[in-house]
């Protein structure tokens, strides 16, 4: 539950991102909840989006594009 409650931390930018992320129909949630943690316990909004947009080019590194 305090994992939820953290989220709540986040700059609103990040939080609307997060909502309209597309729903994972198989395999890894591109980004997860423990990855997004640190971004929340963060106070700062600047560095959070400093610390999102990070995460994001990971997660972009991490997904297979698809070949065709």
């Amino acid at each position: 539950m305090s994992q939820i409650i953290w989220l709540d931390n986040l700059a609103p930018d990040i939080q609307e991102k997060i909502l309209g992320l597309p729903r994972s129909v198989c395999g890894r949630d591109a980004i997860l909840e423990r990855e997004v943690r640190p971004i929340a316990k963060t106070h700062d909004w600047s560095d959070q989006r400093t610390m999102w947009i990070d995460l994001l080019n990971r997660a972009e590194a991490v997904v297979p594009t698809d070949p065709n």
